[in-house]
């Protein structure tokens, strides 16, 4: 019996407008809060964004933020897995060393930061994602807050050398990761999407085998192998396909909710 299902945003629920069939999805959540399952939103975006796209449901729904670093049930913070400032100020050493700051933003609790000097294309762009953004002068001088994570953007050929250079520098505490498309996210070492379903596995006292997951990069692939119920997107590459039990639509076919209304709430 499912008890939670999870999925991610970008490439899986939403379309590539980043819109959903508001109409469905409201009637699926109806019926999944009458069968009391839960509803996790798990991505490496930030809480305001994410938040954003369910504003009937914020204080309901279980979000899982910034790469799995951020944990909230409604407005509660459940988890926060955040950066040592030493971690951090290292990566932003290499980061600054291969004029990679203007690429970069920092992640925290309660904003996201990047740099003044930063491009206005790239900072347009990454408004899309972080709607509590904030600009400062320098990542020397960092404001009071609790960072979870740097994300950069990058042309999307170097992402793998770039990836290989950063997880020699950076040490044993702190990893880079791909989430595709020339994003690299650099968070805590062993904080990922599988990690999170673990910790509300302990929370709700519910097993994988009761939880269903739906995902499309190689951030999601912990999250796959996870959970007894695993579906990959149709839009999605062959590893994670191969990780995941099954396959569903395409986030352009509304793939998530087609697989909930005929597998969990039809049932």
């Amino acid at each position: 019996m499912i008890k939670l299902v999870a999925f991610d945003i970008d490439g899986t629920f939403l379309r590539s407008d980043n819109t959903y069939d508001v109409e469905c999805f409201e009637k699926i959540y109806r019926a999944l809060q009458d069968k009391d399952i839960k509803v996790v939103v798990i991505s490496g975006n930030q809480y305001a964004q994410l938040a954003s796209f369910f504003p009937k449901h914020q204080e309901e729904l279980i979000i899982v933020s910034e790469n799995e670093a951020l944990i909230f049930e409604g407005d509660k913070l459940l988890r926060e897995a955040k950066i040592a400032r030493t971690e951090l100020e290292k990566v932003l050493d290499v980061l600054v060393s291969g004029d990679l700051e203007n690429a970069t933003t920092l992640c925290g609790l309660h904003s996201a930061y990047l740099l003044k000097s930063a491009p206005k294309q790239y900072k347009e762009e990454i408004a899309i994602y972080y709607h509590a953004l904030k600009e400062i002068s320098n990542f020397q001088d960092l404001p009071e807050d609790d960072f979870v994570k740097l994300a950069l953007l990058v042309p999307e050929e170097k992402t793998n050398q770039l990836l290989e250079k950063l997880n020699q520098a950076t040490g044993q505490l702190v990893q880079a990761v791909s989430s595709g498309h020339g994003s690299i996210n650099i968070i805590q070492r062993g904080v990922h999407k599988g990690s999170a379903l673990e910790f509300l596995n302990r929370h709700f006292d519910i097993s994988p085998q009761e939880m269903m997951a739906f995902g499309d990069g190689g951030n999601d692939l912990e999250m796959l192998a996870y959970v007894g119920h695993s579906y990959a997107m149709a839009n999605t590459p062959e590893k994670v396909k191969k990780t995941a039990m099954y396959q569903a639509l395409s986030d352009q076919e509304s793939g998530v909710l087609e697989i909930l209304e005929r597998k969990v709430v039809k049932r």
